[in-house]
């Protein structure tokens, strides 16, 4: 057995007809006990305990006599999952040289075991465990690598980016194949006969992971019996959820997302075996189900991540020599959610951001297809139109989450983020403050809850709670302290209009106007000398910019105005310009909608008196979006072509001439966008075309500008839906 081992580990290579049976099924159980215990440190991560995770791949690093591949891949993964979540330049770097090292790893690991051609799977040649291990971590070390300031460091990511591409696309092929096999009766017939069968005087025990018949002594080998069953007991503790320390994750599944059914659903109590997902199956080996879940996770992610990046980007992403299907890498994400390990994790949160993020690439006016009421779960492959609007099936996906990593603040964000994607503001804070961030062992995560709760406030116009919880991120986050600092000022800016208004009342000895009206002129002003001291990779991020240019912006109108309130120079509410960027508007309900357009159109100042085109701009944009979220459409529609878009291009001669404007680049791509909206919103189908000409405006106003990837990333997702409708 230490031969075979010792020559994984670089030693000299044993003649493949020198192993004996024994040493050789040792060997493959070592290997799936070694990928189990990856599978659940990797799980503590999802259950806000990454320490435990590490500790456990310590620990069997230190004791286990197998290939350290796959524990140094589940390291890359942990610190990856801190990195992303975070961004703090140092983690990343911890992870990428984690990666990278699992990258080598991986590619010497294939080749040996390749060499001494022992196969640890039914269904693929030797190695290709390793080639999933290479592909993921060159997948996840190059997502790392583009968030580098580098040129260098980024020319690199690209043509690793092709690399795991084109190793994916071979594994994908065998898997195809292998699943054609298994559609055959005989096939299957002849895997199950060529699985390990022990024999003991107590009882007869089947191993899936050895992909072969036993010796009539290793079959009565109680040594290897034991070893099979600890492999067999560890996948079936991770497949019920009871692997990390909690009770089985049935005992906490809910029906719906909410406090309600949090409150009310009683828990059952069942053993330790009882699977919390039908389609997972324990006597499926660990092998197996590592290789398809990691290659549906990382050509699906890979797909749709390249299927999404703005035009400006994707010419850059062309020497790679591939393009994305973001139809076909949803497909492959949601098949690897069906899988109960860390890749069905991540793909989770992936889909949980896609459909239901701050940012949401598939904005819920733009329907296309439309969603279809009470319509039943696809029992295959997911239609089109279930891909847009997958429903009840993520949020079925999410309970099961929520379920087996109880101790997670990261599955309660992405809850309460669903509750604000369809308008339950409430609930959702009171989930966010179920609770305590102080509680919460990721850092990352914990910055996270603050901020969705502090951005779920003000979409609610609880503008004073949500500067307070932002104020708080500065304690809290290494990210953008100038962008807090900013969204505060905005924040109780917006309790001052409110008293000028009326909306508030001032009682007599009340000093809390002049306190708001002192901590907006602070913060907002102060906000610009921040930006510099926290940068991501050594540059200023492109809220900062943007915040930078919007002070500047009120400088400029401090001077026309000549007033000495420094609040008069700022025009258009700025809170509404973040509430739009954060996808707000889609979450408010009527109530919070009708607030915003009073503010909107209701207050004045000096510079909004001044009737500035752009500052009108903003605001007629804004609201005519209101307008269509509260069922006035046509109006709104009105309001685009007579107020905005006459003033960002004109005809001539049968060709569009943009008018070219920057003192507010964001908001003019965004008209373009709107406009696309309300022509689906009015003629549905009839106006796909039309749509797609607006949304070709909105890709080609303007190339570069501070939101460029955010403004753009929509856009784009939002044509190629159009086009595959067309």
């Amino acid at each position: 057995m230490f031969r075979v081992l010792n020559a994984l580990k670089g030693g000299g290579s044993p003649k493949v007809s020198e192993l004996s049976g024994e040493e050789r099924t040792r060997f493959i159980l070592q290997q799936a006990h070694d990928f189990e215990i990856a599978l659940q440190a990797m799980d503590y991560v999802l259950d806000d305990n990454a320490e435990a995770g590490l500790q456990l791949l310590a620990d069997n690093a230190a004791t286990s006599p197998g290939d350290k591949t796959v524990g140094v891949l589940a390291k890359g993964v942990i610190e990856f999952l801190e990195a992303t979540l975070g961004f703090e330049p140092e983690v990343m770097k911890k992870a990428a040289n984690t990666l990278g090292q699992a990258e080598q790893l991986s590619l010497k690991s294939r080749a040996k075991q390749q060499k001494l051609n022992i196969k640890t799977s039914s269904l693929y040649p030797p190695g290709t465990e390793y080639a999933v291990t290479y592909t993921e971590s060159c997948l996840l070390h190059a997502l790392l690598m583009l968030f580098s300031e580098s040129m260098v460091e980024g020319a690199k990511a690209l043509f690793k980016l092709r690399k795991a591409y084109h190793m994916l696309q071979d594994i994908l092929r065998e898997i195809n194949a292998a699943e054609k096999k298994l559609s055959s009766a005989i096939y299957l017939q002849k895997i199950n006969e060529s699985t390990a069968s022990f024999i003991s005087a107590e009882s007869s025990f089947t191993s899936y992971d050895i992909p072969y018949k036993l010796t009539p002594e290793e079959a009565r080998d109680k040594e290897l019996l034991d070893f099979a069953n600890t492999v067999y007991s560890l996948r079936k503790k991770r497949l019920c959820g009871a692997h990390i320390g909690n009770s089985p994750a049935i005992n906490r599944l809910r029906k719906d997302i909410g406090m309600d059914s949090l409150k009310s659903e009683k828990a059952e109590h069942v053993d330790e075996y009882h699977l919390i997902n039908d389609e997972s199956d324990a006597n499926q080996a660990t092998m197996d189900e590592f290789i398809h879940s990691g290659v549906n996770l990382c050509f699906g992610i890979l797909q749709v991540v390249l299927s999404l990046i703005p035009p400006a980007i994707g010419a850059v992403l062309s020497v790679v020599g591939f393009h994305g299907s973001r139809e076909e890498g949803l497909r492959l994400v949601w098949k690897s959610t069906k899988y109960r390990n860390i890749h069905g994790g991540i793909g989770l949160l992936g889909l949980l951001f896609y459909y239901d993020g701050p940012f949401q690439f598939t904005d819920v006016d733009f329907d296309i297809p439309a969603a279809k009421a009470d319509e039943p779960i696809p029992k295959e492959e997911m239609d089109r139109a279930t891909l847009l609007h997958p429903g009840k099936i993520l949020t079925n996906a999410l309970l099961q989450a929520r379920a087996l990593f109880p101790n997670s603040a990261l599955w309660l964000l992405q809850e309460a983020r669903m509750l604000s994607k369809n308008g339950r503001l409430k609930e959702a804070v009171d989930l966010l403050e179920s609770i305590d961030h102080n509680s919460i062992q990721m850092k990352q995560i914990k910055a996270l809850i603050v901020f969705e709760k502090a951005n779920t406030l003000v979409f609610m116009h609880e503008f004073e709670k949500g500067a307070k919880y932002m104020l708080l991120m500065l304690d809290i986050s290494d990210w953008s302290h100038a962008l807090y600092t900013y969204y505060a000022g905005c924040c109780y800016l917006e309790m001052y209009r409110k008293y000028d208004m009326g909306i508030l009342k001032e009682e007599e000895g009340d000093e809390r106007k002049m306190w708001f009206k002192k901590k907006a002129t602070e913060l907002i002003f102060d906000s610009a000398k921040i930006v510099g001291k926290k940068k991501f990779m050594s540059k200023v991020l492109p809220l900062d910019r943007f915040l930078l240019r919007k002070v500047d912006q009120f400088k400029k109108f401090s001077t026309m105005i000549n007033s000495n309130d420094p609040l008069d120079s700022i025009g258009v509410s700025p809170v509404h310009e973040l509430i739009y960027l954060y996808n707000g508007f889609n979450r408010m309900t009527i109530k919070e909608l009708d607030l915003s357009l009073k503010s909107l159109t209701e207050y004045h100042n000096p510079t909004i008196d001044l009737k500035n085109p752009d500052q009108e701009l903003i605001t007629n944009v804004l609201t005519s979006l209101i307008m269509r979220r509260t069922g006035k459409i046509q109006e709104g529609c009105d309001l685009l072509d007579k107020k905005v878009l006459p003033q960002l291009y004109t005809m001539q001669g049968g060709k569009v001439r943009f008018i070219k404007k920057t003192e507010d680049p964001w908001i003019y791509p965004t008209a373009f966008y709107e406009r696309a909206l309300f022509t689906w919103k009015l003629k549905g189908v009839d106006g796909l075309k039309e749509a797609h000409g607006w949304l070709d405006k909105a890709q080609n106003y303007q190339d570069d500008y501070e939101l460029s990837t955010r403004i753009g990333m929509k856009v784009k997702a939002a044509k190629d839906r159009v086009e595959e409708s067309l």
